[in-house]
């Protein structure tokens, strides 16, 4: 039996950055024991900033839109709402939490595709969606496109997602240095999205953690632009989650803002019950 309680503290920051006009990147937390959303609009409300994880977990996501202007905003949010409205409904107890949350992001994939089949008017619009589920001891992870996930533990910050970008394909073949995928043309195309018309493969995966563990999710707009020591840098610093994100957000701007930019730090704190 399980005799550790965890308790997560969170919270979330989403901008639109300083050279687009709105922004495509949505986040989300949600309790999935209690049934409660505790992002609305991309604010934090005070539900669940500070929470015990129940015996469903809680599940943290970021999606960032593509397609431009309203097509990107829309699809992003329809990928985290979709996922999580999939996840509050009852779990049955022999499937395993990899593939419930696996089936969760291809519900959010077919629900941006059944929005495109109703409007009026052709158009391609896709998300990326990286969720986190924190269950008691272990995180698993599903991941779409190249939003990110990090764990930054005693000080230092690990990737835990790998980019699905073309870029980090030709890197990983041997076709590309690390500094020639930073000037690439094609660096930000990605090779799946939720909402493209064409079957998406959730990468998954599960971490454990201990008391004291964070973990970061953001879109490109952050790890592009900033670099990973500067990231993590900014995490070892004073201050709480409020704090950090919102100096990630900043880093990211004052790095000159090109893309909208999203940042979700929820700690983990441990303790026996």
């Amino acid at each position: 039996m399980n005799d550790t309680r965890t308790k997560m503290i969170f919270f979330g920051v989403s901008d639109k950055g300083l050279r687009r006009d709105n922004n495509e990147d949505h986040f989300i937390v949600a309790d999935l024991t209690r049934k409660v959303v505790g992002v609305k609009d991309n604010k934090v409300t005070p539900a669940l900033i500070c929470h015990e994880i129940g015996a469903q977990g809680t599940i943290v996501a970021v999606a960032d839109g593509l397609g431009g202007h309203d097509d990107g905003e829309i699809a992003s949010q329809i990928a985290v709402e979709a996922m999580v409205e999939a996840l509050l409904s009852p779990k049955d107890t022999l499937v395993t939490t990899a593939d419930w949350l696996a089936e969760a992001v291809l519900q959010a994939h077919a629900a941006i595709r059944n929005h495109l089949n109703h409007i009026q008017y052709t158009t391609s619009m896709g998300s990326t969606l990286t969720a986190v589920h924190v269950g008691h001891g272990l995180m698993t992870i599903a991941q779409v496109g190249d939003s990110r996930a990090y764990k930054f533990c005693q000080g230092k910050l690990t990737l835990l997602t790998e980019d699905q970008t073309l870029v980090n394909m030709l890197q990983k073949k041997g076709m590309l240095t690390e500094e020639e995928v930073q000037h690439h043309p094609g660096r930000h195309v990605i090779l799946q999205a939720l909402g493209q018309d064409k079957d998406v493969v959730p990468e998954l995966q599960m971490h454990t953690y201990e008391d004291g563990d964070c973990v970061l999710l953001c879109s490109d707009g952050l790890s592009s632009y900033v670099e990973h020591a500067d990231i993590e840098a900014i995490l070892a610093s004073a201050g709480n989650e409020h704090d950090h994100c919102q100096r990630l957000i900043n880093a990211a701007n004052t790095a000159g803002g090109a893309d909208n930019v999203t940042v979700v730090l929820a700690r983990l704190s441990c303790t026996k019950a």
